[in-house]
């Protein structure tokens, strides 16, 4: 592709993830109101954040596999597609079932859309171009938080939720045309088989680096998952005030994607457990404070500095973990990452709706400190194994020579 081309690439591929991410999280905004509509529970309503982000752990990987003898141009303009349809018709979800039901089949076209477009842009962008590609698309999601959650819970407030969802698939169609015009043709097979994809789990490195995400992901959606509640409920923030709080609060997670490159540096695993701290000092505070709405929100923008620092750092981990273990299953490793990060939103959106059922939503930043705590401590131990795994290869070269 012409250096145009590849530009155009990028923008289309970076607007569709913005869309995907979108897709994904502006229900976070809309909960009260598809609470009141479908007349379920707050906890119920919070289900389909836990429920879209299972069915992206679980199938994503299972889609890529199944439809990778398909040329990837294909795919990934078929399953875009399929995001945008499938998202109108949430508007028809006049019952709790179909809307799960749509949520969860939408989860899965956009795990594969998103995984295969990383894949496609790794395959035409030029070398010196290609890791920022990437980071651009990864980043569409962040600039979700920062426009895409708070403009559509402004216009789902102001017409309707459905209205938000309906917004979402026409602004999508750009994107669409975009990624028709400049992407070329494919008949790259994404994937071997399945048995070759999962045999990065044997080994135990990878496995335990798989939980890193998990935790610490998910102890920043246990409140996040119901910040809006927490706003309106217990902060008591008016809710004229909440698109702009969320504005904030989406603004302030485009930092943490610049801390994250920063932990990505040298020994990530050093300053993962740095961040981990943090993240739990910062939770601990966040509980402590709540009955202080100013400080409160203090803490709340310093959770979002926090909430994406752990991304790319844990990436390149597990793709260098791939690279050693299975090279054969480098395009699966590249899915770890974002399977793990959804399996962390569905654990912290379940445990929350437990929290918020059985003790309240007050106790939600308690909840997350654990969670941090836990993601320190899986941390601590894959740098230990590092460390033993350096002294073994230290040691065997001394040997050889």
């Amino acid at each position: 592709m012409t250096r145009t081309r590849e530009t155009i690439f990028i923008i289309a591929f970076t607007f569709a993830a913005f869309v995907l991410g979108t897709t994904e999280y502006v229900i976070v905004g809309l909960l009260n109101d598809i609470s009141s509509s479908l007349s379920i529970s707050l906890a119920g309503a919070g289900v389909l954040v836990s429920s879209f982000a299972i069915a992206y752990a679980l199938g994503t990987p299972f889609a890529v596999t199944l439809l990778g003898r398909i040329p990837r141009h294909v795919t990934i303009l078929t399953s875009y597609i399929a995001v945008l349809v499938f998202n109108y018709l949430t508007i028809f979800a006049t019952t709790y079932p179909v809307m799960l039901f749509i949520r969860i089949i939408t989860a899965i076209l956009c795990g594969l859309t998103l995984s295969l477009a990383i894949a496609a842009t790794s395959e035409h962008m030029s070398a010196f171009r290609r890791a920022g590609a990437v980071a651009w698309i990864i980043g569409g999601f962040s600039i979700a938080n920062v426009l895409g959650v708070p403009v559509g819970t402004q216009i789902g407030q102001m017409a309707g939720w459905q209205t938000a969802f309906i917004v979402t698939s026409l602004v999508g169609i750009i994107p669409l045309v975009l990624m028709m015009a400049v992407m070329p043709k494919s008949n790259t097979i994404s994937v071997s088989s399945m048995k070759q994809q999962f045999a990065l789990f044997k080994n135990k490195r990878i496995r335990l680096a798989f939980f890193i995400p998990v935790l610490g992901v998910g102890s920043v959606f246990i409140v996040y998952t119901y910040i809006t509640p927490l706003l309106e409920n217990v902060l008591g923030i008016p809710q004229q005030w909440i698109s702009t709080v969320l504005l904030a609060y989406g603004a302030f997670t485009i930092l943490s994607n610049w801390l994250g490159a920063k932990v990505a540096q040298g020994n990530s695993r050093v300053k993962l457990k740095v961040i981990f701290t943090i993240q739990a000092m910062i939770m601990m505070a966040l509980a402590l404070t709540l009955s202080l709405p100013w400080m409160a929100l203090v803490s709340l923008m310093l959770v979002a500095c926090f909430s994406f620092a752990l991304s790319t750092a844990v990436q390149l981990y597990l793709i260098d973990l791939a690279d050693e273990s299975s090279p054969g299953s480098k395009d699966f490793a590249s899915t770890l990452m974002p399977v793990a990060s959804n399996l962390g939103i569905a654990v912290g959106s379940l445990l929350g709706s437990l929290v918020v059922d059985n003790v309240g939503l007050e106790y939600l930043p308690w909840a997350a400190v654990v969670f941090a705590i836990g993601a320190f401590a899986v941390t601590s131990r894959c740098h230990q194994l590092d460390q033993e795994q350096l002294d073994i290869a230290l040691l065997t070269s001394a040997k050889a020579s």
